[in-house]
């Protein structure tokens, strides 16, 4: 299992990656992809981006939970708007890396469970986030065409 400065180190590139991304999809704001796309993939920018940024809180209240610290309370984020979403992404990010700045070593490999995810360690869920990061930015590129 990768450290926790390690698995730090990759949700801070995912999150960069994504960044960039979202911060070129003013053109395709609210466009859907073409093509007979279902659940996710059928999103819409601006979709994308209420997704991401509302998933910063929900897995840091989880592992902030988990691994006994105070952490963010989950909310829907709703953005008008490009500009409004890099801003509001960067904060909800930021409220997910404050928690997991405190996970030790010795807490990557803890038991977790997480409503709508099941069960999994602090380590794997934070290899979520980062895959889910990535994901998304592949979403958002493929978006712009």
């Amino acid at each position: 299992m990768a450290s926790a400065a390690e698995i730090q180190a990759s949700i801070a590139h995912a999150f960069d990656t994504y960044i960039a991304e979202l911060a070129q999809t003013g053109p395709v704001w609210e466009k859907k992809p073409e093509g007979s796309a279902d659940g996710e993939a059928a999103w819409c920018a601006r979709e994308v981006a209420e997704h991401i940024a509302s998933a910063g809180p929900f897995f840091g209240a989880g592992i902030a939970a988990a691994i006994g610290v105070p952490g963010p309370t989950p909310a829907r984020a709703s953005l008008e708007d490009v500009e409004t979403a890099l801003s509001e992404t960067r904060r909800t990010h930021g409220l997910l890396m404050e928690v997991v700045a405190q996970v030790k070593d010795g807490q990557v490999d803890q038991e977790i469970e997480l409503p709508r995810l099941g069960k999994n360690t602090v380590g794997g869920f934070l290899g979520i986030v980062a895959y889910h990061l990535n994901d998304h930015a592949q979403q958002l590129k493929t978006l712009r065409g």
